[in-house]
């Protein structure tokens, strides 16, 4: 009788210490205003501000060294994964281009880890998660992308992280109720960056989302606007740097999800 006991407390023991490492593998730190640690994320070997990197000739020479291994690919975690990107060292590049979507296109495309990353089962829960715990409140700026060792203005962190949201694998292969949820959260968040007095610029994005989400649920007032102003819809495609000198695309976005949240 009390070998049986001590064998099955032997084997509870046994494990919760195997459980125990098992979930130590991946060690994940994050809150409000603590900078995001995730154990598995990738450190890239060459990163900019380095004498190897000025070594570099070529954009195809830089891409070539950020490759994430394959074995590394298969075995990261979501949340690892998502990191690393955010980390890519040339991540901010979509910045240069006169439609920021094509700059962010090509940076999908030229790295391995992207499409991986949009064809996990957990995405979305991975995103919306770390998303929230995003504030614009803390007196430092704690989260990538990094420039040359330094972590971006806040503005910035937002409008890259929410660049992984506008993309259509994500948005478009998420359902009704999860595309509102998106919604929500980037709706809260913009209505914080009004309080904080973020530019225009640095709420482009968000509000392309939100642009995006209400076209794609047919939200007739604003469908009616894109079908009449060709730059809207263009709007919410690509995110231009320009604009006709009449048309403000936050302002008539702001207004109408005003509209499209209270008829939820």
């Amino acid at each position: 009788m009390e070998a049986n006991i001590k064998r099955r407390l032997f084997n509870i023991l046994l494990l919760f210490f195997l459980f125990s490492c098992s979930k130590d593998e991946i060690e994940i730190h994050q809150g409000y205003c603590i900078p995001f640690y995730i154990s598995d994320t990738y450190k890239y070997p060459i990163l900019p501000g380095t004498d190897t990197w000025k070594e570099l000739s070529s954009l195809a020479e830089k891409v070539e060294v950020c490759q994430i291994p394959e074995k590394k690919l298969n075995t990261i975690s979501t949340e690892g994964l998502l990191e690393t990107l955010l980390n890519y060292p040339l991540i901010l590049d979509y910045s240069f281009f006169d439609k920021m979507q094509n700059g962010f296109n090509r940076i999908k495309t030229e790295n391995n880890g992207f499409a991986e990353l949009y064809g996990r089962d957990n995405i979305f829960k991975v995103i919306t998660e770390r998303y929230e715990l995003m504030s614009l409140d803390c007196e430092k700026n704690l989260y990538p992308p990094f420039v040359t060792g330094e972590p971006a203005p806040v503005q910035i962190a937002l409008e890259t992280f929410e660049f992984f949201i506008f993309q259509d694998e994500f948005l478009l292969n998420l359902n009704e109720n999860q595309q509102y949820q998106i919604f929500e959260l980037i709706y809260e968040k913009l209505q914080n960056k009004n309080e904080h007095g973020f530019s225009e610029y640095s709420k482009l994005v968000a509000v392309a989302i939100l642009g995006k989400i209400m076209y794609e649920n047919d939200f007739l007032p604003f469908v009616k606007i894109c079908n009449e102003i060709d730059f809207m819809k263009l709007f919410i495609e690509k995110i231009p740097m320009y604009r006709p000198e009449n048309i403000s695309p936050t302002e008539i976005i702001e207004e109408n999800a005003k509209e499209f949240k209270a008829s939820r």
